[in-house]
């Protein structure tokens, strides 16, 4: 399979987006698939280096620190991708990377799986003082990134949870980040002081690792106010492994609370040597609770530590009190987590249940998974629209409305156009074949746009009089509108996208996120002003049931039907008088 990665992320920088990415990578590459990268470049220049391809950038410090932006969406390189045509695009970022990932998806005709690495709500701060107002933007940016992917890979389940929240448009699957269990291993006790010695840290002290990038977000002043309360006399050492915008302030703050002897700062460490320390501590500790994967757990228990950590639910079902580790919600939590590890009486099990946690988060487990969701991403792009290829829709929409203008020559030549009389005599001499399929062609429109909807009404007056034409045409119109219904509930977000005006989903995509959208579709199909097939499509692609659905359908439906049938048949009659 050929697969294209892209990143706003990649190597040197060492974060949890990194890992994950250069992870997968290998492990799809070891299964023999073909897989290329798109990122950013370091400077403005871009290039392509052993299928990594590298796009012109600039920094954007400002926004937040080691990012980088690219404002130019498309280049020979993208050309090149284009032409390598991808089967899959999996997209890891919601920013610089993402448009073209998009645009290689639309031209290639491939799916665009993405995985949702950043809960964003934490990092609004940084330009949006409101949290409030940050976070009402993050929804609306996620709905917007989620309305044009295929599929989107969430870590854990507080991930799935938290874009179930935001209502977003695509399929969500729990994905858990692999590790490396080749490179993250546990080593003997009694290797431990050798390495401490290596390394510059206090052979017989007990050693709470912390690894990660030191932000506001991580809450690393946590762990510092809860060692400051342990007492003196055995209070462990607490070793930070990474660096970031708030080490100062953090020195600051072990100096102020007394801590300088009890807290180091190893700074930032070559990927490969982070193992190392986890290896020499004794226990993992972290406060954060703006994980989405926390690879750092998973890399901690790999190498036997057991896990003191901030309780939170993307840690659920990985970190079992007393089984791996604890959660803590107050300082009475980390004490007595601490208690337990200090008197050395559960080691052994610790470590046990550490690592065989760590087993199932495999780096091959987590490539097999997203292979699944590949897989089942373009078995659903195969099956849209019963597996025509892109540009049917419009195809067949534009066949039937040349269809129909040829009828409309042909009536024309006989008579039937310039004879209200004879046309209305000639319907009824087809007795009630004329009624079927007046309206299979109603519920045909619907599903394929052909003609205005308002002109199908006002036929279905001419035609059979306004009683019995307003009955066929609100049968046609509502099997139609249950028809486009079920058909986007099965072939979801991207049918929309080849049927209908990009400036058209962008309008509406508003109405997804709230939770009155069934009273707004309800108002917009009861008045004869929106665009109820494009509606009834729409609808197909949210969490509305078929229930609730049918009954707006043909509740709503009947005013509507009135209004286009009696508005245009009096426009009809005055423009006929005038002539």
């Amino acid at each position: 399979m050929k697969i294209l990665l892209t990143t706003d992320w990649w190597t040197p920088a060492v974060n949890g987006v990194v890992r994950s990415v250069t992870l997968l990578r290998r492990e799809l590459l070891a299964q023999g698939h073909d897989v290329r990268v798109l990122t950013l470049s370091s400077t403005n220049q871009s290039y392509e280096e052993d299928g990594v391809y590298y796009l012109g950038s600039m920094s954007a410090d400002r926004v937040y620190p080691g990012a980088r932006v690219r404002l130019l969406a498309w280049s020979r390189w993208l050309k090149a991708l284009a032409s390598w045509r991808p089967d899959v695009i999996h997209s890891q970022c919601e920013f610089s990377t993402f448009l073209p990932a998009w645009q290689l998806a639309r031209r290639c005709n491939c799916p665009l799986v993405h995985t949702y690495h950043t809960v964003y709500e934490d990092y609004t701060r940084y330009v949006i003082p409101s949290e409030r107002c940050g976070r009402a933007a993050v929804k609306e940016f996620t709905r917007l990134v989620s309305g044009r992917c295929d599929a989107i890979l969430a870590p854990t389940n507080k991930v799935t949870g938290l874009l179930q929240e935001y209502r977003v448009s695509c399929p969500v699957y729990t994905v858990p980040t692999g590790i490396d269990l080749t490179a993250f291993r546990p080593i003997r006790p009694e290797d431990k002081p050798a390495l401490r010695r290596t390394l510059g840290l206090p052979e017989q002290e007990k050693i709470l690792v912390s690894v990660g990038r030191l932000a506001a977000e991580k809450n690393h002043g946590e762990l510092l106010r809860l060692l400051a309360r342990e007492p003196a006399d055995t209070r462990p050492l607490l070793l930070f492994v990474g660096d970031g915008p708030v080490r100062a302030q953090l020195e600051q703050q072990a100096a102020d609370l007394g801590l300088v002897d009890r807290v180091m700062f190893a700074g930032m460490v070559p990927p490969g040597e982070v193992v190392r320390y986890y290896q020499a501590g004794d226990a993992f500790v972290c406060a954060s609770q703006s994980e989405t994967q926390g690879l750092t757990y998973f890399e901690a228990l790999a190498c036997g530590l057991p896990a003191i950590v901030r309780a939170d639910p993307c840690l659920e079902g990985v970190v079992e009190n007393g089984v791996n580790g604890w959660q803590w919600k107050d300082a009475a939590g980390f004490h007595q987590a601490l208690e337990v590890l200090l008197s050395g009486t559960r080691n052994d099990s610790l470590r046990a249940g550490a690592l065989a946690t760590a087993e199932r988060y495999s780096a091959g487990h987590f490539a097999a998974q997203a292979m699944q969701v590949y897989s089942e991403a373009i078995e659903r792009r195969r099956t849209l629209n019963g597996g025509l290829p892109a540009g049917v829709p419009a195809a067949l929409s534009g066949a039937c409305f040349f269809l129909c203008l040829w009828l409309g020559v042909w009536a024309w030549q006989k008579g039937l156009l310039t004879d209200l009389g004879a046309l209305q005599a000639w319907v009824a001499g087809l007795g009630v074949w004329a009624a079927v399929a007046f309206v299979a062609f109603q519920a045909i429109q619907v599903v394929i746009p052909i003609l205005p909807g308002g002109l199908g009404c006002l036929a279905g007056v001419v035609l059979f009089g306004p009683w019995y034409g307003f009955a066929y045409n609100y049968l046609g119109i509502c099997a139609g509108s249950m028809a486009a219904f079920g058909v986007a509930r099965y072939c979801g977000r991207p049918l929309l996208e080849r049927m209908f005006p990009r400036k058209l989903l962008l309008k509406y995509d508003g109405w997804l996120g709230k939770k009155s959208f069934a009273k707004w579709f309800a108002l917009a199909i009861f008045f004869p002003v929106a665009p109820d097939d494009f509606l009834c499509y729409l609808a197909g692609t949210t969490s509305m049931g078929w229930r609730q659905f049918t009954f707006i359908i043909l509740t709503c439906k009947p005013f509507a039907i009135a209004a286009y049938s009696t508005g245009l048949t009096v426009a009809m009659n005055a423009i006929l008088r005038l002539l």
